[in-house]
């Protein structure tokens, strides 16, 4: 029966138990009374009002919560996050989401390229051809070379295809030398740089590097041919000078070599001599010789049998070979042409399907554009960068609303505030508003005439006025003021222990909110602000007031120099004057009436004029052919700005690149200039002026036969020879046709002179003549000195010629022209910088910021309700028992003096009760602890179950509190969100440094001078080679051989005063490039650190030093194969030799190569041939190539050359000098702030506030619930026994 009724029974008596729980439910929250025990508005308040107070109580709090959460939940706070272990994957991604934040410091500072970048050079086909082979150039040289047509390919094709060799093999060593100096060149960032930025970077650098190795190339080229041009240097394959000598005569006659422009509609002549060599003609096969006998060449150019496509004929081989093409070579019949020597294998036509390079682009575009590359490709590796950075921690910051957990941390610690401040303000509010009522009603009386009457007559017979009552009370409410009641009301030790512990309980608490309101109302924290598309003026605003943190990334990185920055070089008025016009040209022309020439000593002006004149004009060309190049090369540079920069610091970078500039190509001139000079001079080549050797002519009387030679001059002032030295001079002014070469002048041109070389003459001379109008006027009056009436006049417009003016000059009229032409004859470089076209062109997107402010008002109300919440809990827990413990301390020690009148007897007879007691405390503690009750009810003391109950209950309310306490303390230090920014005012070297040691991301020391000269901290010292100091360079030294005149001592003088002068160009050079380096200026906007400062200096001295040798080598080497190629003769004839012809040859002077007996070798078709002149000395076909294959003094010529003769470099770099420049003013950084006690404090205060009411509440009514559930299901189980339904509570 039961049984099968259960099932029924069941749904019910379930039902009915929720029916009573709900009923339990909704009377024990109508019941709710929070005011009950509230010690100070209990005894003032009713029933009916603690009910009312309640309810409005809860309301206020849950409002106030909402709103707490609310602004908590749409509160922005800035983020920052560090990790100490991450991926390069892990890198990118964050990099992705936080860009402009992200700070990931190297621990590798400075990374040499090759460890992260590849550079590989493809040339072109030709470069790795057996047309450049020694083989093929030995087939090309024919013994009577020079004996065919000016035009024809067998007289100079040889040596073109030399000079071609030449320029692959310059080109190669060019590219090796500088991806070997662009290895060692070092990368230093402080920080790592995403994989956009460092793959611009890469791009920008190898850009700029490509553009410069090119550009020094091409100048080096165009500056050698030049020299050699303006020298007037003779070729012994007689294609630019001819000299006609009859025998015996001692008369030598020089004509310049003609070539015909056909690309003209009108058909003239070019000379050799006026276009710098550059004078070309197309090449074939001729079956005639044709002499020049006269200047109008033109008139006996026949037709060539054949002609080759592409290859021209030339002053040079070297001029004729840069504007020739490849034509020929891709075409397999034209290659059969060229092979002179049948029995040889011909070389395979060139393949122009494979080449990028048109078949008609000229060698010069070739090897000035390109340097024979087909292509030169980097492959930088972001990978192995990252990896050599080697970052240790990665830190980054964001914008974003509070965690769940700090959000229900503050919510819970102003919980806690909120209840302890609404306990007091609701019911203040609400008899407020019962006053508010009263005083409503009192001016709208209801009251009945008769009650009123009977109230008046009540207050009339009071004993004192009301206020007085009123005023008494309140003092007397104040005074016994106590929230600390005991349950025994009968104890007065008790109230006043609860009195005195009230009052410090107010006193701290308002302490403590005062304190902690001055602390969070000073105390600041770092914001993230956001600017889009910010304008140049909001850019400049922001940069004024946040210029440490403020980030604004460029759309586009990279931007070329013509964009941003503008140099215009003003040149001097010469330059631009009439002086270079060809009416002024053609008063040396000196025609006489009858079509014939006249004949006058080369120190004539009339001739030495000329040739100073011709270089002045070509010298003012080539300087601004030079600085237009390189401004070319300097516009196409790019700079790189990842981030936007200020207008100051864009000003500074742009002055410091133009002044590098401005230094780099004066100085890269005067270094080539010096070099090239040297090379000519101390190689003794013969000038078609005859000015530093002359031809000398002996007779043979077993032979009969004449043999020409030549011989250093001795014409100049104190008998100083070309031999010896380059600073011989004598003054240029009228002869007459019949004077000697060693005659004076009858009229002296005031700063002109005469010098060994036509540039010596260019060099040592001024212009004081020009700035005269007296010495223009003598000049003009001079022109038919002793050919009066036999010369055409002159040109009208050379009659009012005016002379130059000085005052815009910074150049005196005395200053020589030497100097004018070593600053590249310009007066000034006009530069600018355009910072508006810079910000338009990086275009930044947004920028970012780092701010310091204060709390909001919401925040810091939050934070001090949590932390009243707090300490008034702490306050109510500490304070009774220590006034307690401070009163009975207090007590007896006034009893003490009484307590001494006690005899020894009692003490001996207490000592065991003494000791027994003593033992009481701590057991009544324990006790104590382990009984403890916070929820006690009004229970009879024999239900154990109910007290067993609530002792449970506290301990689970303490267990709880515990693990929160923990949790906000974990949450508050290890794991705090909140950050600190500290300042440090004037840093020490070692505090950045060591702040640098803690690897703080975050770390900003930015100095107050950004650029720092090198200069200031940085010394390289050379320490050169002993020979350049010893006997063997000194003048005395060459002289004493120079004076045996026989050959072997003539050339040891030679050999020994070149010595003298690659030393000395040596030092000059590398002074130069020091002083160079001086100037240069390290920018650092963050200031470095002692291991970044020595890691840059260290890598700046390595490329320095690896560079210096690499160029000073290729250069030298490229100016004398270039004497070869060219054929050029020199003093010696160890090269070519020459000899007199007879009248079938029209005189001409006849030349053939020289073979060394002991090798075999001619000097026609290499360099290499050698014989020995002394012990450990040899000469070869010019007089360094005898010298580079010579050891002096044990010590070989060619390792000392190739290392600049220094033996050792010394870097000294001063750290201390470079912080003092430096200057930071300040080092700022953020950290996450996880020991700040006061944070702490409030937080853990704030929760434990909180956690105390909510979790007393929620237990309180949790254990309330389960008393009743348990009673109810066991009223329901006995109802069940009995069979009885069970009573609705």
């Amino acid at each position: 029966m039961n049984n099968s009724s259960s099932p029924s029974i069941e749904p019910s008596t379930t039902k009915v138990v929720f029916t009573a729980a709900r009923s339990r439910l909704v009377r024990a929250v109508r019941e709710l009374n929070l005011y009950s025990d509230h010690p100070f508005w209990s005894p003032t308040l009713t029933y009916a009002e603690q009910l009312l107070n309640t309810r409005l109580f809860i309301f206020f709090v849950s409002i106030s919560l909402l709103i707490v959460i609310i602004c908590t939940s749409l509160n922005i706070r800035t983020h920052e996050v560090t990790l100490e272990r991450f991926t390069l994957n892990k890198f990118e991604q964050l990099e992705a989401l936080h860009p402009f934040s992200i700070n990931v410091p190297c621990t590798q500072l400075s990374i040499p390229y090759n460890k992260f970048i590849n550079l590989s050079a493809q040339f072109h086909q030709v470069c790795s051809s057996p047309f450049i082979s020694q083989k093929w150039i030995s087939s090309l040289f024919l013994p009577n070379a020079t004996s065919h047509h000016l035009l024809d390919f067998r007289t100079f094709t040889f040596a073109q295809f030399r000079t071609l060799a030449l320029f692959c093999r310059t080109a190669r060593r060019a590219v090796t030398d500088a991806q070997h100096a662009f290895a060692s060149t070092h990368l230093v960032t402080s920080h790592a740089l995403s994989r956009a930025h460092f793959l611009k970077i890469m791009d920008v650098i190898v850009t700029n590097f490509k553009h410069q190795v090119k550009a020094n190339e091409r100048r080096t080229a165009a500056f050698v041919s030049l020299s050699i041009a303006e020298n007037r240097v003779f070729s012994a394959l007689r294609t630019n000078y001819y000299v006609q000598s009859v025998p015996s005569s001692r008369s030598y006659l020089t004509i310049n070599g003609v070539y015909a422009k056909k690309n003209t509609t009108v058909e003239s002549n070019c000379f050799c001599r006026l276009e710098g060599n550059r004078c070309i003609s197309p090449t074939g096969i001729f079956d005639k010789w044709t002499p020049p006998v006269s200047l109008t060449s033109t008139e006996s150019i026949l037709t060539p049998r054949i002609q080759i496509p592409g290859l021209m004929a030339g002053c040079l081989p070297f001029d004729s070979m840069r504007q020739s093409t490849l034509e020929c070579l891709y075409n397999q019949s034209c290659v059969n042409i060229l092979t002179l020597q049948p029995q040889l294998s011909r070389p395979k036509a060139l393949n122009a399907s494979i080449s990028r390079f048109l078949v008609n682009e000229t060698i010069e575009s070739m090897f000035d554009q390109s340097l024979f590359l087909e292509s030169w490709h980097s492959t930088p590796n972001f990978e192995k960068y990252f990896s050599a950075c080697a970052p240790r921690s990665l830190s980054y910051s964001y914008e974003d609303r509070f965690y769940f957990s700090t959000i229900f941390t503050i919510c819970v610690s102003a919980f806690g505030g909120l209840i302890l401040a609404w306990q007091l303000i609701t019911p203040a509010i609400v008899k407020v508003w019962k006053r508010i009522i009263w005083k409503r009603r009192q001016r709208h009386p209801t009251i009945p005439l008769q009650s009123r009457s009977i109230e008046a007559a009540i207050l009339s017979v009071a004993p004192r006025p009301l206020n007085e009552a009123v005023v008494a009370h309140a003092h007397q409410t104040i005074y016994t003021f106590n929230l600390f009641s005991s349950d025994d009301d009968n104890d007065p030790e008790e109230e006043r222990v609860g009195i005195i512990a009230t009052r410090l309980y107010i006193l701290f608490l308002l302490l403590g909110l005062l304190i902690l309101g001055f602390y969070t109302s000073v105390t600041t924290h770092t914001d993230i602000d956001n600017i889009p598309f910010p304008t140049l003026e909001k850019f400049e605003e922001l940069h004024s007031m946040y210029s440490s943190s403020l980030e604004c990334p460029c759309t586009h990185m990279s931007m070329s120099y013509a964009r941003i920055m503008s140099i215009i070089p003003r040149y001097h008025s010469v330059c631009s004057s009439e002086f270079l016009e060809d009416y002024w040209l053609s008063y040396f022309g000196l025609v006489h009436l009858d079509g014939t020439s006249n004949t006058f000593l080369t120190s004539d002006f009339r001739v030495s004029g000329q040739s100073f004149f011709e270089l002045l004009n070509i010298f003012c060309k080539a300087a601004n052919e030079t600085v237009q190049n390189a401004l070319d090369v300097f516009r196409s540079t790019r700079l790189f700005t990842a981030h936007t920069i200020s207008r100051e610091e864009f000003h500074l970078q742009t002055s410091t690149r133009m002044q590098q500039f401005e230094q780099y190509i004066i100085s890269s001139f005067l270094n080539i200039a010096e070099l090239v000079h040297s090379s000519i001079e101390t190689n003794r080549l013969i000038t078609e002026m005859l000015t530093s050797d002359a031809p000398k002519s002996n007779f043979n009387n077993q032979t009969s036969t004449w043999s020409l030679g030549f011989r250093p001059r001795r014409l100049y002032t104190n008998s100083c020879s070309c031999a010896l030295s380059n600073q011989c001079t004598r003054p240029i002014g009228f002869y007459l046709q019949s004077d000697t070469v060693r005659s004076q002048p009858n009229v002296t041109i005031s700063g002109l002179l005469v010098g060994c070389y036509p540039i010596d003459s260019f060099l040592l001379s001024t212009l004081e003549c020009l700035y005269d109008r007296q010495c223009l006027k003598l000049i003009v009056d001079m022109y038919d000195f002793d050919v009066v009436n036999l010369v055409q006049p002159l040109d009208k417009r050379v009659l009012n010629i005016s002379p130059l003016h000085y005052e815009s000059s910074r150049f005196h009229p005395n200053n020589t022209m030497k100097m004018i032409y070593s600053q590249l004859f310009v007066e000034e470089w006009m530069t600018s910088s355009d910072y508006i076209n810079y910000y338009i062109r990086c275009a930044p997107t947004q920028c970012t910021y780092k701010v310091m402010r204060r709390f909001d008002i919401p925040y810091m109300v939050t934070i001090m309700l949590g932390f009243c919440g707090g300490l008034s809990v702490v306050l109510e827990v500490i304070l009774p028992p220590i006034v307690k413990i401070i009163r009975q301390c207090w007590k007896k020690r006034i009893q003490h003096p009484e307590r001494q009148i006690n005899t020894t007897v009692i003490k001996n007879t207490s000592v065991n009760a003494n000791n027994e007691e003593e033992l009481r405390p701590v057991s009544n503690v324990f006790q104590r602890f382990w009984s403890f009750n916070l929820f006690s009810s009004e229970i009879l003391s024999t239900d154990k179950q109910l007290e067993h109950q609530e002792i449970v209950a506290t301990r689970i309310y303490f267990l709880l509190i515990f693990f929160c306490l923990v949790s906000a303390f974990l949450y508050a230090s290890p794991f705090t969100e909140e950050i600190d920014t500290t300042i440090i005012a004037l840093p020490t070297s070692d505090i950045v440094n060591n702040l640098h040691a803690k690897n703080i991301s975050t770390l900003s020391c930015p100095c107050s001078t950004a650029a720092v000269s090198y200069s200031k901290f940085l010394r390289i010292i050379p320490h050169y080679h002993p020979i350049c100091s010893s006997q063997l360079t000194s003048p005395s030294y060459w002289f004493h051989f120079f004076n045996k005149t026989d050959d072997v001592s003539l050339q040891l003088s030679a050999q020994y005063r070149l010595l003298a002068s690659l030393c000395n160009v040596s030092r000059d050079i590398i002074e130069n490039r020091i002083d160079i380096f001086g100037t240069r200026e390290l920018i650092s906007i963050e200031t470095a650190t002692r291991s970044s400062f020595y890691a840059q200096t260290n890598a700046l001295v390595t490329t320095f030093i690896t560079r210096i040798p690499a160029d000073f080598r290729r250069t030298l080497s490229f100016t004398i194969d270039s004497f070869g190629a060219n054929q050029l003769l020199n003093v010696f004839s160890s090269n070519w030799q020459v000899r007199f012809t007879s009248e079938n040859e029209y005189y001409l002077i006849g030349t053939h190569p020289r073979r060394f007996s002991s090798s075999n070798c001619s000097c026609a078709t290499s360099s290499d041939c050698r014989e020995q002149l002394a012990e450990n000395v040899f000469s070869g076909c010019f007089i360094f190539d005898g010298f580079r294959l010579s050891k002096f003094e044990n010590f070989s010529m060619t390792p000392l050359i190739n290392k600049l003769f220094v033996e050792s470099w010394q870097n000294e770099s001063n750290y201390t000098a470079y912080f003092e420049t430096c200057r930071p003013m300040e080092c700022r950084y953020t950290l996450p702030d996880r020991n700040n006690f006061i944070y702490i404090l409030t937080t853990v205060l704030g929760v434990y506030a909180g956690l105390r009411y909510a979790l007393y509440l929620i237990i309180g009514q949790i254990l309330l619930g389960y008393r009743w559930w348990t009673k109810h299901i066991r009223r329901r189980q006995q109802m069940e026994i009995t069979g009885t339904e069970p009573m609705t509570l």
